[in-house]
């Protein structure tokens, strides 16, 4: 595992084809199994009790549309809520089914199957990062696991950790060339969260970069292309047919299709800034490097806070709602209310763009992850900390680490939130 950041190089790795060896470029050992036994089995721990505590207590908040919805398909009733529902109901099918198989048929059992999704999703994300990174996939998988604005969701009976579980699987498919299989879990990603069918032209473009930068041939790019053409495909399908891109047509007008708002797009780079400020703070000094050299760049920072001062917009009515009890409307209606927390989330925001920017990903091809954030992001009017789960997720999975002190320091400051907001959330008293 790397204990410091390298110069910038990819010497030891091969990614002309988008793999890469399993070497580690510091000459580290790159297996630490005494630290891979502690991480396993304390978070392990950690995970088991979460999901005990979680198994009793009411529906919180879109759960109980959810629920509703799985209960139906439990029964063989196989109405679909389109009411309320504004996702394709697989992933209720598959809660469903696996309640039939076996047995259960309650809420806490529910849950149960969704934090199962959530390691499923663990053990992807961790093979990935072994892929990537190999001797880093403990601690990585450790944060992945109590990254605070994913943790929460793991116990509950939300389609989001399905949906990411999926999305992981695809990306770990594309890198290993199984394009076919990559685009079939991405069909059934479709199936769980529609929209997020915009992660299938982002793996496209990571399949098919490595060989435009070789000057392959068209018709090769093309048809490396095409299996990824059709979980898009069946997207633009369903739109059409649907005649929205929400499931109930009551809720469209919340959720409106082809608007495009920087609320989410910011809300991203202040959580960024405010759940990596180690990582951020010497990301500095490299924007400050990069700075002395193109000195026109200094004009970034302030621009990017006057462009949060100026465009944030929370303005969703559901952004306005029970801010006492939904802990990501507190901060929006903060930032909207208060111009002194507006400055500070400025100030992360400006932290979180030009301090993580610069941050070494692999294969080179995952700077495309940007560009598809921002469009994912920017797509959806109500802004939701539930919408930064898989450009979150894939970023750690691509990113290089900093020192081994600094990467310990965030699981630790992630594993207190991540226990404080599941604490309030079980109890009653907030919803993340």
């Amino acid at each position: 595992m790397n204990s410091e950041p390298k110069p910038r190089s990819d010497r030891g790795f091969a990614f002309a084809d988008g793999a890469v060896a399993n070497q580690s470029t510091s000459g580290e050992p790159t297996h630490r199994s005494g630290e891979a036994w502690f991480l396993g089995i304390s978070f392990g721990a950690l995970y088991a009790v979460a999901i005990a505590l979680s198994l009793s207590g009411t529906a919180r908040t879109d759960e109980l549309y959810h629920y509703a919805q799985i209960h139906l398909f439990r029964h063989g009733d196989f109405r679909v809520l389109d009411f309320y529902l504004t996702t394709i109901p697989g992933y209720h099918a598959a809660v469903a089914a696996l309640l039939w198989i076996s047995g259960l048929d309650s809420l806490g059992a529910a849950r149960a199957i969704t934090a199962m999704f959530g390691l499923v999703a663990v053990a992807i994300f961790h093979a990935l990062r072994k892929r990537l990174y190999p001797g880093t996939e403990s601690l990585a998988t450790a944060q992945f696991l109590v990254l605070p604005v994913l943790a929460p969701f793991f116990f509950l009976v939300y389609t989001d950790v399905l949906a990411l579980a999926l999305v992981l699987g695809a990306t770990l498919a594309t890198l290993a060339h199984r394009h076919w299989l990559s685009a079939t879990i991405l069909c059934a990603v479709v199936l769980v969260r529609q929209h997020d069918a915009v992660w299938a032209a982002f793996l496209a473009a990571l399949a098919v970069w490595p060989l435009l930068r070789r000057g392959a041939a068209w018709r090769e790019l093309i048809v490396l292309a095409v299996p990824y053409a059709l979980p898009i495909a069946g997207f633009l399908a369903f739109w059409a047919w649907n005649g929205s891109i929400s499931l109930s047509r009551e809720q469209a007008g919340l959720h409106p299709e082809m608007s495009f708002r920087s609320g989410n797009v910011f809300f991203a780079l202040l959580a960024a800034g405010a759940l990596f400020p180690l990582q951020a703070a010497a990301g500095l000094r490299d924007f400050a490097a990069v700075v002395r050299k193109h000195r026109w760049l200094i004009i970034v920072p302030p621009l990017l806070f006057a462009a949060f001062w100026w465009g944030f917009r929370a303005d969703n009515p559901y952004n306005g709602a029970l801010p006492d009890f939904y802990l990501h409307n507190a901060v929006l209606q903060a930032i909207s209310t208060d111009t002194h927390w507006r400055a500070l989330a400025g100030l992360l925001v400006v932290l979180g763009g030009c301090g993580l920017a610069l941050t070494r990903l692999r294969p080179p091809a995952a700077t495309w992850l940007y560009p598809f954030a921002a469009l994912f992001l920017a797509a959806s009017w109500l802004v939701e900390s539930r919408y930064v789960l898989i450009p979150f997720s894939l970023w750690l999975a691509f990113r290089e680490h900093r020192s081994r002190v600094i990467e310990y320091a965030t699981l630790a400051l992630w594993t207190a939130l991540a226990v404080l907001i599941f604490a309030g959330m079980i109890t009653g008293r907030l919803f993340p």
